[in-house]
């Protein structure tokens, strides 16, 4: 199949693997209109009824007595650095080598923020405390990805994850928690959002991704700290005339999703066991620690993107939206996010439909 006929596949599937179900233009606006949100003020500015109401909630989720609305990830973490970053501190940044800020930022927290990634731990599991003893020098903060999404979604254990804030209380290190996916990885933990929260100083948490909101995020974190980010958020362009999609679907998406995330999170771990009885499969973490899950197929990306081609063109099926190179050239890795739609499949569905990927 040639790339046209592929994406032309793909845009007439009907089912998908992963998420929430397929998402046109006119899904959104119907998921805005059934909204009740939808008929507050428009926020103009960053400011209005629905972002005051969506940071209060999100504050009080995580008990935390502040929180502030972003338009962008990267936005919101590169200004809670910059905050935490004071003249006595230094500016120098402790991250995972395989983190959102390491690898997926086009170095924007070097090149623009002038913030000093320090990078600590292995590629293929999160840091740990005794990383961090053997760093030796002054940090401006720490930052933890839970899950490490390009190691395998692997979170850091829960224990470990206390130690390292510990230390940070202990030698007066600011403690930044990349929760942006603190949604799906709570029922792993077994742990309340406020409990995993408290472990840190600000944790950055996201709405598009488990939640199935348009886009956005929040900073929460002490009073004094979030009025810091806040004029970064200006200067990095984030205060939009109105961006009441963002912030409504954002609203709908912790109605609908968050009571379900328990759910998200069987169902990944059903699916995990399914596939890793599949030959020609591998799993990087099983089983799962969040509703996302990485898998490493032994097809070239060129064939598995054949192959879910011409599945999507006879079925109406899409499976995997991201497919990457491995350093071997038959071999690709996928990810795999248990949502909505993912609660339709059976074990012998599923099964059989990887399967079939496969079969010339």
């Amino acid at each position: 199949m040639t790339p046209e006929e592929i994406a032309a596949a793909k845009a007439g599937a009907t089912r998908y693997l992963s998420g929430h179900g397929k998402r046109t233009g006119r899904a959104w606006l119907d998921i805005l209109a059934a909204t009740p949100e939808i008929d507050l003020p428009l926020d103009v500015y960053s400011d209005g009824a629905a972002m005051t109401a969506l940071e209060q909630q999100v504050a009080t989720l995580l008990g935390k007595p502040s929180a502030l609305f972003f338009h962008k990830g990267v936005t919101a973490q590169q200004a809670a650095l910059l905050a935490l970053a004071t003249p006595a501190r230094g500016r120098a940044i402790a991250l995972h080598p395989r983190s959102h800020l390491a690898e997926d930022e086009s170095d924007a927290l070097d090149r623009l923020a002038r913030l000093h990634p320090v990078r600590v731990g292995s590629l293929e599991r999160p840091f740990s405390l005794a990383d961090l003893e053997n760093l030796n020098q002054p940090l401006a903060a720490i930052t933890v990805e839970i899950p490490l999404r390009r190691a395998g979604f692997i979170a850091t254990p829960w224990d470990e994850l206390v130690a390292i804030s510990n230390w940070a209380r202990a030698t007066h290190t600011p403690f930044l928690l990349d929760g942006a996916r603190i949604w799906e990885v709570a029922p792993y933990y077994g742990r309340s959002l406020a409990e995993i929260a408290a472990l840190a100083d600000v944790v950055y948490v996201s709405f598009y991704k488990g939640l199935g909101g348009m886009g956005g995020c929040v900073l929460a974190g002490e009073p004094a700290l979030i009025a810091a980010c806040k004029p970064w958020r200006n200067r990095y362009g984030g205060d939009l005339p109105t961006i009441f999609p963002y912030t409504v679907t954002a609203l709908a998406g912790l109605r609908q999703h968050l009571p379900l995330m328990p759910d998200y999170h069987r169902a990944a771990q059903s699916m995990a066991t399914t596939l890793a009885a599949i030959p020609g499969v591998r799993l990087l973490t099983n089983p799962p620690h969040g509703n996302s899950f990485s898998a490493e197929l032994a097809l070239s990306p060129d064939a598995l993107n054949q192959a879910q081609g011409r599945l999507a063109a006879e079925r109406g099926i899409w499976l995997f939206n991201r497919i990457l190179p491995t350093p071997l050239p038959d071999r690709c890795l996928v990810e795999i996010v248990a949502g909505q739609e993912s609660l339709t499949w059976t074990a012998d569905d599923l099964a059989a439909t990887i399967r079939q990927l496969f079969t010339p």
